[in-house]
């Protein structure tokens, strides 16, 4: 599908999702209808919305999914009738492993899937990759929740020319949190967006205050100047909705993203020294070395997407 001169019509669904499967099915079919009349191109909703989202490594494991299994292929067909593409968090089974990942889906095609590499649960295995996805002409990726708390995985995305970072979260904290209640601002969704000149959107729960744990609901858009755009109504069902036009959506990343080659060396030599002791380490070796291959592969390409973008 061609951009030509229309606008991307991008959105976050904040809501409390359904204590079943199934009524956590008939919420997504009520969502994607509405996306539909929306003329909705994007559509993010918050993390762990198809399986739940759980503190119990055993009833995490129960409601597990895996991408190739029946139920979630079942899944993908009920669902490929509508026209948004949607990002949605699940638990997704692969062997023995667990992951809180959020997959992509265009019309019942599943077009990628990612896990997330900042664990609030530690029952489950962290991603150790991110890698962008191409839907409507735009180029994106996700960052799930606690991932946008750290600069790797956005940066990771920007660099292979992410023009949207998605957020599904689960915000359900402890009273004393400083997430119980809302910010005037978010600094680190400010510096992801501002950065990496993405535009962000998050998609989170909204849960009552029952004595222990509250989500108030932090959806938000911000714009790659860091503006905020967009934010939901406080512990409310809300679903926000930004037009943005081609010029504004597909740019060149510049120096925020590619920086200084001299400074990025400098890092490296201090990061190198940082962890020279954990070096002993043989995991923690093949993951530097495997954070480093990743990081090269993209850094000689900083116009790559912003040429393809022009020829679509």
């Amino acid at each position: 599908m061609k951009l030509a001169n229309k606008m991307t019509r991008l959105a976050a669904y904040q809501v409390t999702p359904g204590t079943t499967f199934e009524t956590r099915k008939i919420q997504i079919h009520d969502i994607l209808l509405k996306a539909d009349r929306e003329n909705i191109d994007f559509l993010c909703l918050p993390e762990g919305f198809l399986t739940g989202y759980y503190a119990d490594e055993e009833i995490a494991r129960k409601n597990s999914l895996e991408t190739d299994g029946a139920i979630f292929r079942e899944w993908l067909a009920e669902i490929s009738h509508y026209q948004a593409t949607i990002i949605i968090g699940f638990n997704e089974r692969e062997g023995n492993h667990i992951y809180d990942s959020a997959a992509v889906v265009e019309k019942g095609s599943l077009l990628g899937v990612q896990r997330k590499h900042y664990l609030f649960h530690n029952y489950f295995t962290p991603g150790s990759s991110f890698s962008i996805v191409w839907s409507k002409g735009v180029p994106f990726g996700v960052i799930i929740c606690l991932d946008t708390n750290y600069f790797e995985p956005a940066r990771l995305l920007a660099l292979q020319g992410a023009a949207i970072l998605f957020s599904p979260m689960c915000n359900r904290v402890s009273l004393n949190h400083p997430y119980a209640k809302r910010p005037s601002y978010y600094s680190h969704f400010v510096a992801r967006s501002f950065e990496n000149r993405c535009w962000l959107a998050t998609a989170d729960w909204i849960c009552t205050n029952d004595g222990s744990i509250v989500c108030p609901g932090h959806s938000v858009i911000y714009d790659p100047d860091g503006q905020e755009i967009a934010r939901s109504h406080e512990g409310k069902e809300d679903l926000l909705i930004v037009d943005i036009p081609k010029d504004r959506l597909l740019q060149d990343k510049g120096r925020r993203v590619h920086g200084s080659p001299s400074l990025f060396q400098e890092i490296s030599k201090l990061a190198h020294g940082y962890h020279k002791e954990n070096m002993e380490n043989q995991t923690f070796k093949q993951n530097a070395a495997d954070w480093l291959t990743h990081v090269k592969e993209f850094l000689p390409t900083p116009a790559s997407v912003l040429n393809r973008a022009k020829t679509l």
